[in-house]
Formats: structure tokens, sequence, C-alpha cells
């Protein structure tokens, strides 16, 4: 009775995982792009840092619903430029690889506001994923707002947006040797350094493929075949 109560609980599990790739299901993980426009980083910079994150997407990001993404442009203030919105197909990851290349750099001024970022990622998530992440990048150190490594009771720090907000946990990349990291916040939370602007797209790649955890289907559609090959062992020899 305790190896068939066993067996029952596993292919539950095995089911309950495969229950997100369908199409109707909410995604695994949702990631708030907090993109820095600041006066620091010139038109060049800028396209390569757009393109990086276009090709990241088109080469890291799954096509079957698991992921959702919006993306927020800050510099002096901070503007949601794109919703939070599900890659459920190849055609979703091109649209938004496409958003990113055709981004324009914001005007609003030279200052970096990395806590107005931070403050309207918080608002992006849906709150049916299972994991919530903002996703900071810049090539300086905030002068603007408030200090984003500040406590949990300051609003548009990274200990407010986690603890008090919707989000699971703030990773942070840095862009060049100015570049601060110290906000990273929340369980399992990491920052990654890129050399330069040259660097950011394989640095980015790095970043996404560590935040973005997605189970196989394939593995776990065997595993489920397996224990029901188990159970009809059983059955037989019983």
């Amino acid at each position: 009775m305790k190896i068939k109560q066993t067996l029952a609980a596993l292919l539950l599990a095995c089911c309950t995982a495969l229950a997100p790739f369908s199409a109707s299901a909410a995604p695994i993980t949702e990631l708030a792009l907090v993109v820095d426009a600041s006066g620091s980083i010139d038109s060049d910079e800028w396209s390569l840092q757009m393109n990086g994150y276009a090709n990241a997407i088109n080469n890291v990001v799954p096509t079957d619903g698991s992921v959702g993404i919006s993306v927020i442009r800050f510099a002096t203030t901070a503007t949601v430029v794109r919703g939070m919105t599900t890659i459920s197909d190849a055609t979703a990851r091109t649209d938004l690889a496409n958003f990113f290349v055709g981004l324009s750099k914001t005007d609003d001024g030279f200052q970096t506001c990395i806590s107005c970022g931070i403050f309207k990622a918080e608002g992006t998530f849906s709150g049916s994923a299972q994991r919530s992440i903002i996703d900071v990048s810049t090539d300086g150190f905030s002068n603007e707002g408030v200090n984003p490594a500040g406590s949990a009771a300051i609003t548009g720090t990274s200990a407010w947006a986690v603890e008090n907000g919707k989000a699971d946990v703030l990773n942070v990349i840095g862009i060049g040797p100015s570049a601060s990291t110290n906000f990273a916040y929340g369980p399992g939370s990491f920052s990654l350094l890129a050399n330069g602007f040259d660097d950011f797209q394989d640095t980015l790649e790095e970043k996404l493929r560590r935040e973005i955890v997605v189970p196989e289907p394939a593995t776990l559609g065997l595993l489920g075949l397996g224990l029901l090959g188990i159970a009809g062992i059983r059955r037989k020899s019983a």
C-alpha cells in the first residue's frame, strides 16, 4: 500500500511540474528588465546595450510560455515601456527582441534614479508567476532618488521591493568599472559585472540562464512513463 501511495504521489508531482507548459498556464518566471538610459550612456553604447538584450532574448528565453518579461527604462525618472508579456511562442520572442532594437534612449536628464526603476518594476508583476525577478542593468551608480541598497522601510529600495512588494529577488548586472552592483537583494540574489558594453551580451546571457529555471518537459515525461511502467510491473507480479 505504501509503495502505491508513493507512486501516486510521484505521478502527481510529475503532472504538476508539466502543467506550467500548457498554453493557458501562468509563467513560471516573470522578469522585470530595468534598463539604464542615463546620460552617461552614449548612442553607440545604447545601441550595443539594446542589441545585447535583443540577441540574449533570442538565444536564451524559451517560447513555451514559462517566462514573462516587462521592460522599464530609467534615467532621472523611470517609465514602463513594455508591460508584462508572456513569451508563449517564437513570434512573441521575436517581437520582444525587435522591441529592444527599436527602443529609443530617454532624454529626461543625466541623472541615474535606480530606485525609480525598481519602483516601476514592482508594479509590472501579475502576481500569478511562481518567481518574480527584478533585473537591473546599469553602467553607474544611483545619484537621484533614494539609495537602492537602503532599508526595506524606504520605498524604491531593493529590500522594499522584495520584502514589501511582489518581487522574490532583485539581481544586478553592472557594465564597466564604475557600475555599482551592491543592491542585489533576496534569497539567492546575485550580481554580475561586464567589462564594458562590448561584453554586455555575453554577461546578460549568463545572467538570464541563471534566472530562468525551466524543467525539461522531455525529462519529466520520461519520469512519468517510468513510474507508470514500475506500477504496471508491480501489478503483474502481485
